[in-house]
């Protein structure tokens, strides 16, 4: 599919990698999602935390790894890149804590427990996240499966218990079905969360949506999935939802997994920005609701490959730092042969 540029974006601006200036010794991240949090500081979870040198992740051997870190970033103009920013550490502050723990009989050296995104209710900062599995002796771009999607909780000590879903597991969405809360946004007393059953090729994943009233959110059986939905070829179409999920409303695809889905004041639109694939293309999609019709994907940022190596995946936005009504915004996104969360600044026109 030949994808054309995107005339709603003016310009962008490449901010480079970030997060390294840290003291913790980091030197490498995968996934990167930002929560808002009370008052004037924002929530960033990261998956799969590298620390010290490296040359590739690929075939790394990651028993020792963790596997999702998190850091406190007040808000800030980061115009200029990330600059005020501070890890969750181990008491003794020497290295980065690893936020949601294994629980036998799981094992770090087959299992990986990935943060995706989350939200604060209550009192609570609650974080979705995939639980993988893997084989340590294989590629790791190629070769984890998804167990499912579970939930994790955590006062303002930032501690996290892994809630239990109905059947006894940690995993409230198994992996034949979407993993609800790779990306969740409150609008009008409900969140709405996105989540994609991943296909084996691991890069073109269908989005689905579900909702669920903010104060039910650890109770499974109050979701609410979508599964009809208007779309460019029948717009008359009226959103339906239902107590259980069916694959019947898919509102776009071509996404490896992680995305994000924001309103934009200035456009007058929800917004959502992926990468393409894992192609080196970022692209947004637009919509006048949240359950669509969603526009096809348009280009808007083409960044270099590191070398014919290089996957990309992690593209979204971080609409709390946007500027002038969302006429400017940021967006990040992973290169994996460089494995550190890339920066940029988009105008729109």
């Amino acid at each position: 599919m030949a994808l054309s540029d995107s005339p709603l974006v003016a310009s962008v601006r490449d901010l480079g990698v970030q997060f390294l200036n840290n003291d913790v010794n980091i030197s490498g991240q995968d996934a990167v999602t930002s929560v808002e949090l009370p008052g004037d500081e924002t929530f960033w979870i990261f998956g799969d935390t590298l620390e010290g040198p490296f040359e590739t992740v690929r075939y790394l051997q990651l028993t020792e790894v963790l596997s999702n870190t998190g850091a406190i970033v007040p808000k800030q103009d980061i115009s200029d890149g990330i600059k005020e920013f501070a890890y969750l550490t181990e008491p003794d502050g020497s290295r980065a804590r690893q936020l949601i723990r294994f629980e036998p009989p799981e094992h770090k050296s087959t299992q990986r427990l990935w943060a995706i995104h989350g939200t604060y209710q209550g009192g609570h900062l609650y974080l979705y996240y995939h639980r993988i599995t893997m084989d340590q002796k294989l590629d790791v771009f190629e070769t984890f499966q998804l167990d499912g999607m579970g939930i994790a909780k955590a006062d303002d000590d930032f501690y996290f218990e892994r809630l239990v879903a109905p059947d006894g597991t940690h995993e409230f969405w198994k992996g034949n079905e979407p993993g609800f809360g790779v990306f969740i946004q409150e609008v009008d007393g409900w969140l709405y969360l996105w989540g994609s059953v991943q296909p084996e090729e691991k890069s073109s994943g269908e989005m689905y949506l579900a909702r669920v009233r903010p104060g039910e959110l650890e109770n499974l059986d109050a979701y609410e999935y979508l599964v009809a939905a208007p779309t460019h070829e029948q717009p008359d179409v009226a959103p339906e939802w239902s107590s259980t999920w069916q694959p019947t409303a898919s509102l776009f695809d071509n996404v490896p997994n992680e995305m994000s889905a924001a309103w934009n004041d200035y456009l007058g639109c929800y917004v959502s920005l992926t990468t393409y694939r894992r192609e080196n293309i970022l692209v947004m999609r637009t919509t006048p609701e949240m359950w669509g019709p969603w526009s096809e994907p348009q280009v808007v940022y083409r960044p270099e490959k590191t070398n014919s190596k290089s996957l990309f995946n992690a593209g979204k936005e971080h609409p709390e730092f946007a500027k002038d009504g969302g006429r400017v915004t940021y967006m990040t996104f992973i290169d994996s042969e460089v494995y550190v969360p890339h920066l940029i600044e988009i105008t729109y026109a």
